[in-house]
């Protein structure tokens, strides 16, 4: 009888493990792997230089929207082909929603630099006011995805 219920304990404890290792369809049957390059764009921080001198010699205020971007590739970052942060240095990622909601999502990684400092990699956007609408939440959640998966490679 004792043996009976040493077996009845011991399917209880095995059979959780077993069905984790089904996925859900649907839940938990995405792939999460990280394949390729893929980039996050953002706004570059504003630059002091705003006048455009056009070639009629007329000089304009208005600077045109630039986009900053981060290529994420499997084993290092390449920020606007003028820095490469490897995987391996970055320490710790954070999201910042919007205080307001009207301005400034932002995306943070804190690296160590060539010489060991920590430093801040920050990708802001500053396109959504409220109401946050559907495609504003997932244009919202598409730079965590993309970094979340990164890091887990």
């Amino acid at each position: 009888m004792k043996k009976l219920h040493l077996i009845i304990v011991c399917f209880w404890f095995f059979q959780p493990i077993i069905a984790k290792a089904k996925p859900v369809k649907g839940i938990s049957d995405f792939d999460g792997g990280f394949k390729g390059v893929e980039r996050i764009t953002f706004e570059c921080p504003v630059n002091n230089e705003r006048n455009i001198q056009r070639s009629n010699d007329e000089f304009d205020g208005q600077q045109p929207k630039e986009k900053c971007w981060v290529d994420f590739h499997p084993t290092y970052l390449n920020v606007m082909n003028k820095q490469v942060i490897n995987k391996k240095d970055v320490i710790s990622f954070w999201q910042s929603p919007p205080q307001s909601g009207k301005c400034c999502a932002s995306w943070n990684l804190i690296y160590k630099d060539v010489e060991g400092k920590n430093k801040i990699l920050s990708m802001r956007k500053k396109e959504f006011p409220f109401p946050l609408t559907k495609r504003k939440l997932k244009i919202l959640g598409t730079p965590s995805n993309i970094i979340n998966r990164w890091l887990a490679q």
